[in-house]
């Protein structure tokens, strides 16, 4: 048997061209299709300065955004806290608008790090709804929850029937103490 060319008959007399031709010899090579080879992403040099620059940009922002927004902030939600409790009070050179205090006294849940503490405006001294008076208090410093306070400081009275109802509670307060 022959095929249309003339040619003895092969096993593979479906095929329209013949094995042997030329034409067919190309299609052999393109056979088996690969990728081309690519590097990784990672061992780009336009992924690294990517990197870099983003590493730059990321802490030169992130670092003072930390240092002086976000630090201050949880110190003094922490402070806001806190609190402040006094052992003994000495009053001396009492008038009028003021008197002098000398105060020994403890500072309480002051947080976790060490800090000095420091009062830039006068702490204002209430009693019930009554502002009685302002005074200036020193730095003072604090670690592991707790600090001391001791003070020398000047007492401004500001509301002076307020501070009279307060000393009259006081002085009953410690009749009764006194007395039982």
């Amino acid at each position: 048997m022959s095929n249309a060319n003339g040619a003895p008959a092969t096993g593979n007399d479906h095929l329209p061209y013949d094995e042997r031709d030329e034409d067919y010899q190309e299609f052999e090579e393109y056979d088996e299709v690969t990728k081309p080879q690519t590097r990784p992403f990672y061992k780009r040099r336009k992924y690294w300065y990517f990197c870099a620059i983003m590493t730059v940009l990321t802490v030169a922002i992130g670092v003072p955004l930390a240092l002086f927004v976000i630090l201050p902030k949880i110190a003094q939600l922490i402070l806001n806290n806190s609190t402040m409790t006094f052992q003994n009070i000495q009053i001396t050179n009492p008038t009028n608008t003021s008197l002098q205090m000398a105060m020994n006294g403890d500072l309480g849940q002051t947080g976790p790090f060490s800090a000095t503490i420091e009062f830039p405006e006068p702490i204002e001294v209430y009693y019930g709804e009554s502002m009685l008076g302002s005074m200036s208090l020193p730095p003072t410093k604090a670690s592991g929850g707790s600090g001391k306070l001791v003070a020398d400081a000047t007492f401004n009275i500001a509301d002076q029937p307020a501070f009279g109802s307060f000393s009259a509670d006081m002085v009953r307060i410690l009749l009764i103490f006194f007395r039982s």
